[in-house]
Protein backbone atom coordinates (compact mmCIF):
# COMPACT_ATOMS: atom_id res chain seq x y z
CA UNK A 1 0.00 0.00 0.00
CA UNK A 2 1.15 3.16 -0.86
CA UNK A 3 0.47 6.95 1.05
CA UNK A 4 -1.00 9.52 -1.96
CA UNK A 5 -0.06 12.95 0.12
CA UNK A 6 -1.69 15.51 -1.82
CA UNK A 7 -2.06 19.48 -0.78
CA UNK A 8 -3.96 21.67 -2.63
CA UNK A 9 -3.92 25.96 -3.06
CA UNK A 10 -7.27 27.61 -3.88
CA UNK A 11 -9.14 30.66 -4.78
CA UNK A 12 -8.90 32.86 -1.37
CA UNK A 13 -10.07 36.37 -0.56
CA UNK A 14 -9.08 38.18 3.05
CA UNK A 15 -13.14 37.11 4.42
CA UNK A 16 -13.78 34.02 2.74
CA UNK A 17 -16.98 34.18 3.90
CA UNK A 18 -19.85 33.88 0.89
CA UNK A 19 -17.32 32.82 -1.85
CA UNK A 20 -16.64 29.30 -2.97
CA UNK A 21 -12.80 28.33 -3.15
CA UNK A 22 -12.16 26.90 -6.40
CA UNK A 23 -8.63 24.94 -6.81
CA UNK A 24 -5.97 26.80 -8.30
CA UNK A 25 -3.18 24.40 -7.71
CA UNK A 26 -2.42 20.54 -6.67
CA UNK A 27 0.14 19.20 -5.47
CA UNK A 28 1.54 15.81 -4.84
CA UNK A 29 3.59 13.27 -4.17
CA UNK A 30 3.59 9.11 -3.62
CA UNK A 31 5.52 7.41 -0.49
CA UNK A 32 5.88 3.82 -1.01
CA UNK A 33 5.60 1.76 2.61
CA UNK A 34 9.01 1.99 3.34
CA UNK A 35 8.82 5.38 3.14
CA UNK A 36 10.74 6.71 -0.09
CA UNK A 37 9.32 9.40 -2.36
CA UNK A 38 8.93 7.76 -5.29
CA UNK A 39 7.21 10.08 -7.26
CA UNK A 40 5.54 13.79 -7.29
CA UNK A 41 2.94 15.53 -9.28
CA UNK A 42 2.18 19.35 -9.59
CA UNK A 43 -0.13 21.48 -11.66
CA UNK A 44 -1.91 24.67 -11.82
CA UNK A 45 -5.90 24.87 -12.52
CA UNK A 46 -8.08 27.24 -14.02
CA UNK A 47 -10.95 28.16 -11.73
CA UNK A 48 -14.54 29.05 -13.49
CA UNK A 49 -16.33 30.76 -11.14
CA UNK A 50 -13.81 33.21 -9.82
CA UNK A 51 -11.31 33.32 -12.56
CA UNK A 52 -9.11 36.52 -11.37
CA UNK A 53 -7.16 35.91 -8.64
CA UNK A 54 -7.88 38.02 -6.14
CA UNK A 55 -4.91 40.88 -4.27
CA UNK A 56 -4.31 38.14 -1.41
CA UNK A 57 -4.38 35.53 -3.10
CA UNK A 58 -1.93 36.69 -5.42
CA UNK A 59 -0.04 37.47 -2.34
CA UNK A 60 -0.12 34.60 0.00
CA UNK A 61 0.74 31.67 -2.63
CA UNK A 62 2.75 33.78 -5.22
CA UNK A 63 0.64 32.00 -8.19
CA UNK A 64 0.01 34.65 -10.59
CA UNK A 65 -2.80 35.48 -12.85
CA UNK A 66 -0.55 34.06 -15.77
CA UNK A 67 -0.15 30.67 -14.20
CA UNK A 68 -4.06 29.85 -13.39
CA UNK A 69 -5.31 31.82 -16.90
CA UNK A 70 -2.25 29.13 -18.74
CA UNK A 71 -3.30 26.04 -16.86
CA UNK A 72 -5.87 23.01 -17.68
CA UNK A 73 -9.60 22.99 -16.24
CA UNK A 74 -10.35 20.53 -13.19
CA UNK A 75 -11.44 17.67 -14.92
CA UNK A 76 -8.47 17.94 -17.06
CA UNK A 77 -5.91 17.88 -14.56
CA UNK A 78 -7.22 15.51 -12.26
CA UNK A 79 -7.27 12.91 -15.40
CA UNK A 80 -3.62 13.76 -15.82
CA UNK A 81 -3.23 13.20 -12.05
CA UNK A 82 -4.82 9.89 -12.35
CA UNK A 83 -2.86 8.76 -15.47
CA UNK A 84 0.70 9.54 -13.40
CA UNK A 85 -0.59 7.86 -9.90
CA UNK A 86 -1.95 4.94 -12.39
CA UNK A 87 -5.24 5.17 -11.12
CA UNK A 88 -7.60 3.28 -10.05
CA UNK A 89 -5.03 0.44 -10.69
CA UNK A 90 -2.40 1.28 -8.06
CA UNK A 91 -3.73 1.09 -4.37
CA UNK A 92 -3.54 4.07 -2.20
CA UNK A 93 -3.78 5.64 1.61
CA UNK A 94 -5.10 9.49 0.25
CA UNK A 95 -3.71 11.87 3.06
CA UNK A 96 -3.69 15.45 3.38
CA UNK A 97 -3.50 18.15 5.90
CA UNK A 98 -6.91 18.24 7.85
CA UNK A 99 -9.93 17.98 5.99
CA UNK A 100 -9.89 21.08 3.82
CA UNK A 101 -8.43 19.45 1.39
CA UNK A 102 -10.81 16.58 1.10
CA UNK A 103 -13.70 19.07 0.90
CA UNK A 104 -12.58 21.17 -1.61
CA UNK A 105 -11.70 18.27 -3.41
CA UNK A 106 -14.97 16.88 -3.49
CA UNK A 107 -16.70 20.18 -3.81
CA UNK A 108 -14.56 20.93 -7.33
CA UNK A 109 -15.22 17.24 -8.31
CA UNK A 110 -19.35 18.32 -7.77
CA UNK A 111 -18.92 20.85 -9.61
CA UNK A 112 -17.96 19.92 -12.57
CA UNK A 113 -19.73 16.84 -12.31
CA UNK A 114 -16.20 15.10 -12.10
CA UNK A 115 -16.62 11.02 -9.74
CA UNK A 116 -13.98 11.28 -7.25
CA UNK A 117 -15.17 7.70 -5.57
CA UNK A 118 -11.43 6.26 -5.76
CA UNK A 119 -10.28 9.21 -2.94
CA UNK A 120 -10.50 6.69 -0.47
CA UNK A 121 -9.37 5.42 1.84
CA UNK A 122 -8.71 9.32 3.34
CA UNK A 123 -6.70 10.08 6.27
CA UNK A 124 -6.71 13.41 8.20
CA UNK A 125 -3.10 13.62 8.81
CA UNK A 126 -3.67 16.41 11.29
CA UNK A 127 -6.42 15.30 13.27
CA UNK A 128 -4.80 11.93 14.01
CA UNK A 129 -1.17 13.70 14.29
CA UNK A 130 -2.76 15.74 17.06
CA UNK A 131 -5.13 12.85 18.80
CA UNK A 132 -2.02 10.31 19.03
CA UNK A 133 -0.43 13.39 20.48
CA UNK A 134 -3.09 14.39 22.86
CA UNK A 135 -2.60 18.11 21.73
CA UNK A 136 -5.93 20.29 22.70
CA UNK A 137 -5.13 23.41 20.75
CA UNK A 138 -4.24 21.87 16.54
CA UNK A 139 -1.01 23.47 15.19
CA UNK A 140 -0.31 23.91 11.34
CA UNK A 141 2.49 22.05 9.65
CA UNK A 142 4.86 24.61 9.89
CA UNK A 143 4.84 24.49 13.34
CA UNK A 144 4.87 20.63 13.54
CA UNK A 145 7.50 20.46 11.75
CA UNK A 146 9.70 22.84 13.83
CA UNK A 147 8.16 20.98 17.06
CA UNK A 148 10.25 17.75 15.17
CA UNK A 149 13.10 19.97 14.75
CA UNK A 150 12.72 20.05 10.83
CA UNK A 151 12.99 23.49 8.48
CA UNK A 152 10.23 24.03 5.97
CA UNK A 153 11.63 23.16 2.68
CA UNK A 154 10.54 25.03 -0.34
CA UNK A 155 7.67 27.64 -0.22
CA UNK A 156 4.99 27.73 1.91
CA UNK A 157 1.41 28.11 0.34
CA UNK A 158 3.03 26.26 -2.81
CA UNK A 159 0.99 22.49 -2.90
CA UNK A 160 3.85 20.61 -3.97
CA UNK A 161 5.99 21.94 -1.41
CA UNK A 162 3.42 21.58 1.14
CA UNK A 163 2.55 17.93 0.13
CA UNK A 164 6.33 17.30 0.36
CA UNK A 165 6.45 18.71 3.88
CA UNK A 166 3.60 16.93 5.02
CA UNK A 167 5.38 13.49 3.87
CA UNK A 168 8.20 14.02 6.19
CA UNK A 169 5.65 14.04 9.34
CA UNK A 170 4.05 10.95 7.27
CA UNK A 171 7.07 9.17 6.56
CA UNK A 172 8.27 10.11 10.53
CA UNK A 173 5.22 7.71 12.03
CA UNK A 174 4.67 5.57 9.01
CA UNK A 175 3.19 2.59 10.53
CA UNK A 176 0.77 4.66 13.16
CA UNK A 177 -1.60 6.14 10.80
CA UNK A 178 -5.17 4.72 11.06
CA UNK A 179 -7.15 4.12 8.26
Amino acid sequence: MNFFVFDLEATCWPDNRGKEQEIIEIGACIIDRYGSIKSTFNSFVRPVMNPGLSPYCKGLTHISQKDVDNARMFPQVINKMMDWAELPDEEYIFCAWGSADLKLMQSNAALHRFELEWLNPYVDIKSQYHQRKDIATPAGLYKVLKHHGMEFEGERHRALSDALNLSRIIVRYIDEWVY
